[in-house]
């Protein structure tokens, strides 16, 4: 498995920690021309009180770009939505958050921002949550999934048909098209349709859960009833 690459952002401050230990705090603020600084902490203020969701997302990543980053550098799909969601204040502790998160040095304009008490608080609500749903699958394990693809399909063909006396008035034909590989596609009454589930159990498993879940309805609803009806 190839190793994923570090960025230059993450180079840069290694080093500065391994050269500096306990001191590269310092030195990143050092480190950082005030023009740059400014730039960003200007893009964060745009940021904070975009309410546009597509011009934040550009916001977001011109920041990135002067931080030798991308949004790829940052793995998941949850984080934007809440940082999107949060506003002014709230939407740059989320950005600090996500540094954190990533186990990246926080830049000096976002250090303002950085509730290190409310993000340990966060955090062990998150982790609470993930151990209330693992809890929760172990529990009630969800149904196996189909170990191979469906080899049997349900098809539903409605058609109008004028009635013979008031062509002005229609009905609603429905047709029930089976198919096998085998066999390919068949029409069926709904007699034959119904009769799926009285025989051996291994049939359910050939049909994808939403058609299985469908042929079920129609033995509930329409047991004992004729298929002229």
């Amino acid at each position: 498995m190839r190793a994923p690459a570090t960025t230059k952002y993450d180079a840069h401050h290694r080093v500065l920690s391994k050269t500096y230990g306990a001191l590269a705090d310092l030195r990143r603020e050092l480190s950082d021309s005030r023009e740059a600084v400014a730039q960003r902490g200007e893009i964060l203020s745009q940021l904070s009180a975009c309410t546009d969701s597509q011009r934040a997302w550009l916001l977001l990543e011109d920041y990135f770009e002067k931080l030798s980053l991308s949004r790829r550098d940052f793995p998941g799909e949850d984080w934007w939505p809440r940082l999107i969601a949060a506003k002014d204040k709230a939407r740059l502790e989320q950005l600090a958050f996500l540094f954190l998160r990533s186990h990246r040095p926080l830049p000096t304009e976002l250090l303002p921002y950085a509730n290190l008490d409310h993000f340990a608080e966060v955090e062990e609500a998150e982790h609470e949550q993930r151990l209330m749903l693992e809890l929760e699958k172990w529990l009630f394990p969800p149904a196996p999934a189909h170990l191979d693809s469906p080899r049997a399909a349900l098809r539903i063909v409605c058609r109008p048909i004028a009635e013979s006396e008031t062509p002005a008035r229609h009905k609603l034909g429905v047709q029930f098209q089976l198919f096998r590989p085998r066999t390919g596609e068949k029409c069926k009454t709904l007699t034959e349709v119904i009769e799926l589930t009285t025989r051996a159990a291994h049939e359910r498993e050939l049909f994808q859960p939403a058609d299985w879940e469908f042929i079920q309805w129609l033995a509930e609803t329409h047991a004992g009833r004729s298929d002229g009806e």
